[in-house]
């Protein structure tokens, strides 16, 4: 099999499989209806991957992306071209290799075990505008009638809507609310959702604009209003969030994350049940300090040092309760409330501000600390937890929610 360049393509064992498999599907033995739907539910899953290329690149294996890519480059091939759509979504392509490679792809999506999900998704970032998406309501009236009832299932929602609704028929982040989204997100989304996209930004960066799209999800609201929720201070929303030269540099950076994004939108609206309220979790400890008591219980079970003893002092105090906030909450330790050092005098405040990242990286980011900050560090994790217990169960008292009134000034030890 040669592709556009004239280069020889080996098909993957996969491929071979499925070829024979279709063939085996034309046996005259079979039911032809059977058969039918068989072969309707590729034609039209090939023709969503066809018609919303490129956003639907990141589908292909990179050995056949480069022969795709040309094929669909060509002037009549291509379906940005709005005149070119239809016939994309409705004509199998020329090219062998080409050929071969979407029907691959459309069938591992049609058996794949999230592929409600995931045709969704494609459907949600690749066909945003009117004219595409009544293009696509156009191209499944015309199929559905002889392809799948498992394939109906899955296009139900869009199926049922009628050509004056179709734009409003997808779901946004199905089923989750803007309380289900911590203001930092969580490291395991990230994890599994974004980081595999190699998206060439800052991780903190990139996770608090993760955290701001899926409350705009939730929500329907605008940039500023998700921040403002979330508890994001305005002037820290990165310049030109909304634009995709935001993310100059990285060439294919504004499709993967959005692919990401709307990936990770049905997986929090799957699990929002196990979800806590993150906005009461934030409202609880907005103008939070780790008490001074508990602060002094838990101070009193450090390990003694040999030598000079370490400062817990009210300055350090602050640095713990950011731990126990972040904890709690899912936020990011920079927009963390600091009441006791906004108690302080101008100097010491700034005396505060300079040493905060050292002792932040000494209690939060180092893997391998010395005993006095691994203690410490167990020790406000298992404070936090409870605290979060109580919270989640509404049994905080009243006067834990706030800092007290009276706090002591410290010194900029």
């Amino acid at each position: 099999m040669l592709d556009l360049t004239g280069t020889p393509i080996r098909p993957s064992r996969n491929l071979l499989g499925l070829q024979r498999d279709l063939l085996n599907q034309l046996d005259p033995a079979l039911s032809g209806a059977s058969t039918t739907e068989s072969l309707t539910d590729l034609r039209m899953v090939m023709g969503f991957i066809a018609s919303s290329w490129p956003r639907s690149r990141y589908l292909l294996e990179p050995d056949l992306l480069n022969s795709v890519n040309a094929y669909f480059r060509a002037g009549k091939n291509s379906p940005a071209e709005r005149r070119n759509r239809v016939s994309v979504m409705n004509t199998a392509p020329a090219d062998a290799a080409v050929c071969g490679a979407l029907i691959g792809v459309a069938d591992s999506m049609l058996f794949a075990t999230n592929s409600k999900h995931r045709i969704m998704s494609l459907f949600e970032v690749s066909f945003y505008t009117h004219d595409s998406r009544m293009s696509w309501f156009r191209f499944v009236a015309r199929h559905q009638g002889t392809c799948s009832q498992r394939l109906r299932e899955i296009l139900k929602p869009l199926v049922n809507a009628t050509p004056a609704t179709v734009d409003r028929f997808v779901p946004r982040g199905p089923g989750f609310v803007p309380h289900h989204i911590p203001a930092f997100l969580e490291q395991d989304w990230y994890d599994r959702f974004i980081r595999p996209a190699g998206i060439p930004l800052d991780q903190r960066l990139v996770r608090r604009c993760a955290a701001i799209n899926l409350v705009r999800r939730a929500a329907h609201c605008e940039t500023r209003e998700a921040a403002l929720l979330l508890g994001i201070p305005i002037d820290k929303i990165p310049v030109g969030i909304d634009d995709d030269r935001f993310w100059i540099g990285a060439k294919d950076a504004p499709t993967d994350f959005r692919i990401a994004m709307t990936e990770l939108g049905l997986h929090v609206g799957e699990h929002r049940d196990r979800l806590p309220d993150y906005q009461r979790r934030r409202d609880s400890l907005r103008d939070w300090v780790l008490p001074q008591n508990d602060w002094g219980e838990m101070t009193a079970q450090l390990p003694r040092t040999i030598g000079k003893q370490p400062v817990l002092d009210d300055r350090k105090r602050q640095v713990a309760s950011i731990f126990i906030w972040t904890r709690v909450t899912g936020g990011e330790h920079l927009f963390a409330p600091r009441p006791l050092e906004h108690d302080q005098p101008p100097q010491i405040r700034q005396a505060w501000a300079t040493r905060r990242p050292t002792t932040w990286h000494q209690l939060a980011g180092r893997l391998d600390p010395g005993p006095h900050y691994a203690t410490l560090r167990r020790l406000l994790g298992e404070y936090a937890d409870n605290l979060t217990r109580k919270i989640d169960a509404d049994t905080l008292p009243a006067n834990q929610h706030t800092r007290p009134r009276q706090l002591s000034r410290s010194p900029a030890t």
